[in-house]
């Protein structure tokens, strides 16, 4: 009752504590509900918008910059210090209150120290190079110790972040803007009212930015214009000059050439920029925010079917525990019907035992399950995230649940084993309970095969049947005991599987490199010549895009990678084959091939159409025409036409997909560096971070499912022994027989243990197959938190 009463509480909480914890972190630092940022950044009219917006409950304008620093030759993005959104955690220090200094993360704490100074390759908008370091901070957007997002410096990751006093920043437009809204606060950050209403919301505040962008690009085009005229007239003015003095005419003029060449400048500028385009992210954006909440909801998954396994295992052996306990007591039960006592009366006293036993246990189990198994999930799923410490909580329905399900087991099983003892008469009470009437069994049918058993085989076959109560009782006990060790370790194994399987078989890439819209001729000759060296083994032209979708139970934002070639080339980097039969996909120019995880969440089939936004915020659809095995993330593999026909477009290649002939972690960083000094790339994906963070999610999940091995492995252990116990107890008479018989004591205890080992064995054969189907159940339940 303890073990299952810790396992049920102890599970069922494990994923609200998680919850409430980041939750309280959340609220504590304020963290913002949406962040925004613009191709032109964030000025007065901008601020406007959000000043007027009635959502809108606070909004803090700040700045960031990605910079590299020389030491480590790391990339970190570098925030100016808010002071009411998203704040940060003081680790070590303080934070920095004067222009030249600097707070890190705090996982930057074993090659950085206090004191020292920090010097970034260049200053951006920054007013200066080096900074002294001050303290160390924990972030509220960044959850993940080994994900911090992409950038457009050093080798394309980021390796931490960094802020500084908002005045170290250039007086430029902001950066960013984070918002928070006025009836979110009071709403549980990862439910789905809280997703709802910052959707909603979003969506207004995009509306309202899009018109304010439109009206500062006529505003910014009229400029320009209005500069051009003015322009025109001075040129006019110094034709004029010339006649009369030349010397100053030219100086003029030369004036004048300069302001033309900013004028166009800013005209070309302007071209390329287009339209003021708004971005605008949820908390999702955030890098272990959904990680976080994908980990709490696996508990959540394990904490279905754990802990009904276990109870049933325990209403098991309480029920053989209060059939021996109410034999014991036959001729007490007989004294005292005798003495005229009720069946009530005498049932009080295995009624008061099993209460006090189902109480005292899960009294025991709920203690620890509110307070230890919380804390030792949380452990195990936060190791690779910046989460320090859960929060636990208190439930009174899932105790009282807890009890009544134990009384339940306890009590009805007392009810049943007392129910044909209090039926029979006093008199046959007060006699011992005469032995079973030998029967012949089934095996007994088969002759020529009992002939040539020997007479202890025979006497462990019939005793087998003779105690079928107690043989049903091993055999279920140990399947479930059985099952959740093979659900458990086969989990522990699939998901070890899985990284070598995608990033092995599955994608053989190593970088994804995405170009800029315009490189210089220069730097496109660097890219080529570095796609051509000795280093890279393999590539091809792609295009490569992010597009999103809201999809699950809960609706959160899926990222979904598109990967359109130019070529059948794909197939010596990317493998696309059915999962089931292993046939290989063929990816034509019409083709549209999603994952397999992909195809679940949206519930689509070969043949139907799905809808899913890009960055602009545009709704593109797709006829799916294949779905490949696919383990992790979310992929799109398009085909030229398909790809055209989707986008309204000509094909264009915006990416390349490079494998590596070193693949290892090293090696993929510093050739990450390297593309990025061609000055042709906006950023590289390298897919060791995202095998790395697969890593700890599998970690993390393994080290959980440990720990519930190791409670299927105590409850065997209880099942074995009590089954054991109650089995030699009632025998006795018949163990004291057969050794004045002569029986050695090797013989006698194998008398007992050779029915034990036969049921144990046939038990495990069921909860193989029982094992296999909750492994299957886990795996695809949890399949699309992984």
């Amino acid at each position: 009752m303890a073990l299952s009463a810790f396992t049920l509480i102890g599970l069922k909480m494990t994923g609200p504590d998680m919850r409430q914890a980041a939750s309280d972190f959340y609220q504590r630092h304020q963290l913002a509900d949406t962040s925004l940022t613009s191709n032109y950044g964030l000025d007065n009219s901008d601020e406007q918008v959000l000043k007027a917006d009635s959502d809108i409950k606070s909004y803090e304008l700040g700045y960031f910059q990605d910079a590299v620093l020389t030491k480590h030759q790391q990339a970190i993005r570098l925030f100016s210090k808010p002071t009411k959104l998203s704040t940060y955690a003081l680790v070590a220090g303080k934070l920095p209150h004067k222009d030249s200094e600097l707070a890190l993360d705090y996982l930057l704490a074993k090659k950085y120290h206090l004191g020292q100074e920090i010097t970034v390759k260049q200053k951006g908008q920054l007013k200066y190079r080096h900074f002294r370091l001050v303290g160390f901070v924990r972030s509220s957007e960044y959850l993940d110790k080994n994900d911090f997002g992409q950038t457009t410096v050093g080798s394309g990751s980021l390796a931490g972040y960094g802020i500084v006093a908002k005045s170290a920043f250039k007086a430029n437009p902001y950066t960013i803007a984070r918002v928070s809204y006025k009836q979110t606060a009071n709403l549980s950050p990862y439910s789905k009212q809280y997703a709802d209403k910052v959707a909603l919301y979003q969506r207004r505040l995009k509306k309202r930015l899009t018109n304010n962008g439109q009206e500062k690009y006529q505003v910014l085009k009229n400029q320009l214009a209005d500069s051009q005229t003015q322009l025109a007239q001075k040129q006019a003015q110094v034709q004029q000059l010339q006649m009369v003095n030349p010397t100053q005419a030219k100086l003029l003029q030369a004036q004048l050439e300069k302001t033309q060449a900013r004028l166009i400048h800013k005209k070309q500028a302007l071209t390329k920029l287009g339209l003021p385009t708004y971005t605008l992210h949820e908390r999702d954006y955030n890098p272990g925010y959904t990680l976080f909440r994908s980990n709490s909801e696996r508990v959540d998954i394990l904490a279905n079917i754990f802990p009904l396994l276990l109870f049933a295992i325990a209403a098991l052996v309480s029920l053989t525990t209060m059939m021996r306990f109410v034999e014991e007591e036959r001729i007490n039960i007989g004294t005292l019907k005798a003495l005229g006592y009720s069946n009530l009366d005498v049932s009080k006293k295995f009624l008061l035992y099993s209460l006090v036993a189902s109480g005292l246990g899960v009294a025991l189990g709920a203690s620890l399950g509110f307070r230890l198994l919380p804390q030792l999930i949380f452990k195990a799923y936060t190791t690779n995230l910046t989460l320090s410490q859960t929060k636990l909580l208190f439930s009174w329905t899932y105790l009282l649940v807890t009890l009544l399900v134990a009384i339940s087991c306890t009590t009805v099983a007392a009810l049943v084993a007392l129910r044909k003892t209090l039926s029979e008469k006093p008199a046959q009470l007060l006699l011992p309970k005469p032995p079973k009437k030998g029967a012949k069994i089934l095996l007994e049918r088969f002759k020529f095969l009992w002939r040539h058993m020997s007479f202890t085989q025979k006497v462990t076959a019939r005793n087998l049947f003779r105690y079928k109560s107690r043989m049903f009782m091993t055999i279920f006990g140990v399947a479930g005991c059985t099952g959740l060790l093979v659900m458990g370790l086969g989990i522990s194994d699939s998901l070890r599987g899985i990284t070598n399987i995608q990033f092995h078989d599955l994608i053989k890439y190593d970088l994804v490199l995405s170009q800029k819209d315009y490189p210089t001729h220069s730097a496109k000759q660097k890219l080529a010549a570095k796609l051509d060296g000795s280093a890279v083994s393999q590539s091809a032209a792609v295009n490569y895009q992010l597009l999103t979708k809201k999809a699950g139970a809960d609706q959160s934002v899926q990222s979904i990678s598109m990967i359109a070639p130019h070529s059948k080339k794909l197939s010596s980097l990317v493998t696309l084959r059915n999962r089931t039969n292993q046939q290989q996909l063929t990816l034509r120019a019409d083709s549209v091939i999603i994952s397999e995880k992909l195809a679940n969440l949206l519930k689509a089939k070969v043949g139907s159409t799905i809808s899913l936004k890009d960055t602009s915020d545009q709704v593109r659809t797709f006829k799916v025409t294949g779905i490949t095995e696919m383990y992790t993330g979310h992929y799109l593999f398009v085909g030229k036409k398909a790809y055209q026909t989707a986008f309204k477009k000509a094909w264009t290649n915006n990416a390349y997909l490079v494998k590596l002939k070193d693949s290892g972690y090293q090696n993929v960083n510093h050739q990450a560096r390297k593309f990025m000094e061609t000055k042709a790339l906006t950023t590289v994906v390298q897919n060791t971070n995202n095998r790395r963070t697969i890593n700890n999610v599998i970690a993390g999940l393994g080290n959980v499912i440990f720990i519930l091995i190791g409670m299927a492995t105590t409850l065997a252990l209880v099942v074995i022994y009590s089954l054991t116990n109650i089995n030699v107890s009632e025998r006795v008479r018949e163990l004291s027989t057969i050794k004045v018989l002569g029986f050695y004591d090797r013989e006698t205890t194998m008398y007992i243990y050779r029915e034990t080992i036969i049921l144990s064995l046939i038990g495990i054969g069921f909860g193989y197959l029982l094992g296999a189907y909750l492994h299957h159940y886990q795996l695809t339940a949890c399949q699309r938190y992984v």
